[in-house]
């Protein structure tokens, strides 16, 4: 779906663009391999359509796709680092095929390029990057100490996840100039994606469904923490319940906002595209654990 826009062409033609400008080094050998690897590129769809909807332009806000989109690239290597990572999006990790040291390094050189395209915007703008970036090592350190409870998890997963969708949204509405509450909107409306999207990524994990990715070491996540008290498929059905409820808001959100209608329809088939094929196949598979 995601293939047919033209902002998504635009995007990865920008990366390929990156790509071909990296130098002929090692270390350009491991970033090209990252950026290489097919992505649905949601993130920095999210910021230009937010953008687009609020009055802006897709070459205003492309900077900022690309810093969100290369951010995001970086966090997946650092993710695989700290969880011994083997596969990532359907193909060899960079931590397997490279090595830890200089997996490290790429995602460090893919952080402080973000940081340059990032640099011609505005202070609120770069604020909203930056706070997102904090969260998200917040959150995986939080990750790696293991949620022990419901609100632990939920705290864990506002920072390692939803923190970055809910920046791009809202940093595509800024860039815009759209109105403090269309902002706050569509900062909502980002938060709520990403909490629908990560605890289905965990059920699927839960569920044994194939993701195109696995590593050795396994999060508690709230299937997890269902299961212990509840059987497994009552934790599901929970699980399920909780998907659709931030779903739903997530639209919710943009139903109340101002803007363009055929960019607030995207954002929202957006929510769709994410969640609705996994839901799916949740709803009729049993746990493999």
């Amino acid at each position: 779906m995601f293939s047919g826009w033209d902002e998504y062409n635009l995007i990865n033609k920008q990366l390929a663009e990156l790509v071909r400008s990296l130098p002929d080094s090692p270390l350009g050998e491991i970033i090209s391999y990252v950026l290489s690897t097919p992505g649905k590129r949601v993130r920095p769809l999210i910021l230009v359509f937010s953008a687009q909807a609020m009055g802006g332009s897709a070459a205003l806000a492309l900077n900022a796709a690309m810093a969100i989109e290369l951010v995001h690239a970086a966090s997946l290597v650092h993710d695989d680092i700290l969880d011994h990572g083997l596969e990532r999006r359907g193909s060899q990790s960079a931590l397997q095929r490279f090595g830890p040291q200089a997996s490290l390094l790429a995602g460090d050189w893919l952080i402080s390029r973000s940081i340059e395209l990032m640099s011609h915007y505005s202070q609120p703008v770069i604020s909203t990057f930056a706070s997102a970036c904090m969260d998200m090592s917040e959150g995986e350190l939080m990750d790696l100490s293991y949620a022990s409870s419901q609100d632990e998890y939920y705290q864990c997963i506002s920072k390692k996840t939803a923190s970055l969708f809910s920046a791009s949204a809202k940093m595509g509405g800024l860039i815009a100039g759209a109105s403090a509450q269309d902002v706050a909107r569509l900062e909502s409306y980002g938060t709520h994606l990403g909490l629908s999207y990560q605890v289905l990524d965990d059920l699927e994990e839960f569920l044994g469904l194939d993701q195109g990715k696995s590593s050795k070491n396994v999060s508690v996540t709230l299937p997890i923490i269902y299961s212990k008290q509840y059987p497994d498929d009552v934790a599901r059905q929970m699980c399920v319940k909780v998907i659709d409820e931030h779903s739903n808001l997530a639209k919710k959100e943009l139903s109340l906002s101002s803007g363009r209608y055929e960019m607030l329809s995207r954002l929202e088939s957006i929510v769709d595209e994410m969640t609705h094929r996994g839901l799916e196949r949740c709803r009729l598979q049993k746990s493999l654990c």
